[in-house]
């Protein structure tokens, strides 16, 4: 079961450091420190870099008001929980370019909004977790390197070895074998045919 100092230490060895933090909040050393300093930041980078399953929601918008501007049908509440918008549903789990439902990020007074002309409009978004204990370990691996990559030259005395270059291409990697993992656990829809090829036949 992954823990937050379980993941700085991870962090650590793959910077060759074989210090280890006991207590992350109370520990005043140099590599605690820094782990402090880039944990929330790696943390959301690591989420936003790729649609991980865990972190996936699916909700319908509050409503704040019709025709707000020139160019949008709808504006809608950014969800308070969410930490990057996916997509508007369209109504069609295989979208297409054309398919898709266009939006866009804006604020008002009350903070973020989401415009769109999408009526009744629901997102796919990314939440913000932050109980290790629900990580699973392909992310726990992309974590690690991302927070060793940021923690490095502080830790080591500016990174001679290019161990933070080595994990951000660790990094990098982990994030390709999520993606590969997350399309074996997904049974996707075939895609549809293109006019061309329907028009062919």
């Amino acid at each position: 079961m992954a823990s937050k100092v379980g993941i700085c230490n991870m962090a650590l060895s793959h910077l060759a450091i074989s210090k280890e933090i006991a207590n992350l909040d109370a520990d005043k050393s140099e590599e605690a420190s820094a782990c402090r300093r880039f944990y929330d930041t790696a943390l959301d980078r690591v989420l936003r870099d790729f649609k991980w399953s865990f972190t996936t929601k699916i909700a319908t918008l509050a409503l704040i008001e019709e025709s707000p501007n020139d160019e949008w049908g709808y504006s809608y509440r950014y969800p308070n929980d969410c930490l990057i918008v996916r997509r508007v549903l369209s109504g069609i789990r295989n979208d297409t370019r054309q398919s898709r439902a266009p939006y866009r990020i804006g604020r008002d007074d009350g903070g973020l909004l989401i415009w769109t002309d999408q009526q009744n409009a629901e997102i796919e978004y990314s939440i913000r977790a932050e109980n290790p204990q629900f990580y699973p370990a392909d992310f726990v691996l992309a974590f690690s390197y991302l927070l060793a990559f940021l923690i490095a030259p502080r830790v080591t005395g500016g990174d001679q070895f290019k161990l933070g270059e080595r994990a951000i291409k660790m990094y990098t990697l982990e994030i390709s074998a999520a993606n590969a993992d997350n399309h074996n656990e997904e049974q996707q829809e075939e895609a549809p045919e293109s006019e061309f090829i329907r028009t062919r036949e």
